[in-house]
């Protein structure tokens, strides 16, 4: 329907709906010619670039199974995954030459280059230039795996999340429930890996006949000139590049959305982006198992004093309940268990039926993440059940604290965990990140919570300039918890 409109672009190369249709069938077919079979895992091991999108493509019209390894992550970990998937191919950038290399000979994968190979590769230009182009029909079932995304890993090996064709599918119509409607022609800016968060956001706005802008790394100076083109309208983030997309301010803002999701940003952080940009920010909260869209916090909800800091509520399409610990669902203000229902959920673990077993029951999906609702059907998340401070008997749920602390006017990002401690079973702790030009102490903090939060105060804080995270944005508590133990300050 658009065959000239630019589909995707880098900044260096971009292809229009025709370019990147025909350039992803030869690469299917050129997967067949290798000896690819159907169904079979294919990675990409790369940063955001336009070839991304086109292996992608490739993958999707050969009805292979898309593997995105995260380039920030190290080649031990990417041979788990091409272990544990099965890769049978894998496409890469140059900088991923060595890595390539040595998947290839110990895994016996066809290793194809986007850039011109200085090893043993394929030449992925090559294959487009040599490969007949003709569109070939492929058997397929919506219930067939289409993905495997593999989870954080905070608590272990990381765990393959299949989703089938129809799971990702779903995924694009909720996101275009909230996000649209979305013009043919007009382009959303990604700041984040496409192997993660953002390649959610490319087939819903290809089936609108619209495009992506995919940064190769993120540059906060490039968000601001980006939004002055009449073409973009969004802009996709994680909360941790706000604080520098508001510190590199430059002339007018032209972006109406911005969706931002991973984590919550702290309270200080959003008033002052809420203040700066209006109500143009969307909160999308979901997990690799429910990609993207358990609740949203739409734009009107930012302005609201209370349910600002609240993830939102189901999507329109997905139901969720936060159940308490028999499995009843619990009343307003009751902790309990997030459970999610649609359309849009995982198959399973791969290759783990019995971890599938401990979350997916009944067409339910068990997140294990803790969440208050309120009356009107809000949902403020409290952290990972896996996360719970078991404090002198007590039970204490670190995003409460975390959201008192945050209302600090010295305070910009609060993170509380538990610690060993003798007395206490675990002793609350917490590690503030100060406000730029603060002088900010520890006991200002404890003079702070005392009175608000009584015995779910902490017991010890530390001030660091920086708070650490993990490869895929999120707060890196395992790392945080041994510097601690180690008596580390930054």
């Amino acid at each position: 329907m658009f065959p000239d409109s630019i589909a995707v672009d880098d900044g260096r190369i971009s292809r229009t709906f025709r370019e990147l249709l025909a350039r992803g069938e030869r690469l299917a077919n050129a997967l067949d010619v290798l000896g690819i079979p159907s169904a079979a895992a294919v990675g990409v091991l790369s940063h955001n670039r336009t070839a991304y999108v086109e292996a992608d493509t490739a993958i999707a019209l050969g009805r292979r199974v898309r593997v995105a390894l995260n380039a920030r992550l190290h080649l031990e970990d990417f041979r788990y995954v091409a272990r544990d998937a099965g890769l049978r191919a894998l496409f890469y950038s140059a900088e991923f030459e060595e890595q390539a290399m040595a998947l290839r000979e110990e895994f016996g994968l066809v290793a194809i280059a986007f850039d011109e190979p200085a090893g043993g590769g394929v030449s992925a230009e090559r294959l487009v230039e040599e490969t007949p182009g003709e569109a070939r029909v492929r058997a397929t079932d919506p219930e067939r795996t289409a993905w495997i995304s593999y989870t954080s890993g905070t608590t272990g090996r990381p765990k393959g999340v299949e989703l089938s064709y129809r799971a990702v599918r779903e995924v694009a119509v909720n996101l275009l429930l909230e996000v649209g409607p979305v013009a043919p022609g007009e382009q959303i800016v990604l700041t984040q890996p496409v192997s993660h968060g953002a390649g959610y956001f490319v087939l819903p706005y290809l089936l609108s006949g619209a495009g992506v802008r995919v940064q190769p790394a993120f540059d906060p100076d490039e968000v601001w000139r980006l939004s002055r083109s009449p073409r973009v309208r969004t802009l996709k983030i994680v909360p941790a590049m706000l604080e520098a997309i508001m510190a590199a301010e430059s002339g007018e803002w032209g972006y109406d959305l911005i969706v931002y999701g991973a984590s919550s940003i702290p309270a200080a952080v959003l008033q002052r982006a809420v203040e700066r940009f209006g109500p143009t920010l969307i909160q999308d909260y979901g997990q690799s198992e429910a990609p993207m869209t358990i609740t949203c916090l739409q734009r009107a909800d930012h302005l609201d004093a209370e349910a600002r800091f609240s993830a939102g509520r189901p999507w329109k399409t997905v139901a969720v309940e936060v159940r308490d610990d028999d499995g009843r669902e619990a009343a307003p203000g009751e902790l309990g268990e997030v459970f999610v229902r649609g359309q849009h959920l995982m198959t399973g673990y791969h290759g783990k039926p019995e971890e599938t077993a401990d979350v997916l029951s009944d067409g339910w999906l068990r997140t294990k993440d803790l969440a208050v609702t309120d009356e009107r059907g809000f949902v403020y998340l409290r952290g990972r059940r896996d996360e719970m401070i078991i404090s002198g008997g007590f039970n204490i749920a670190p995003r409460e604290v975390e959201d008192v602390l945050s209302a600090h006017h010295g305070i910009d990002e609060a993170v509380v965990l538990g610690m060993p401690d003798e007395r206490w079973g675990d002793a609350v702790t917490a590690v503030v990140r100060p406000r730029a030009g603060s002088t900010l102490t520890e006991e200002d903090v404890l003079t702070f919570a005392r009175p608000r939060l009584g015995m779910r105060a902490p017991k010890r804080v530390a001030v660091w300039s920086e708070i650490p995270r993990n490869s895929y944005g999120k707060v890196d508590r395992l790392s945080i918890k041994s510097e601690l133990a180690q008596g580390g300050s930054q």
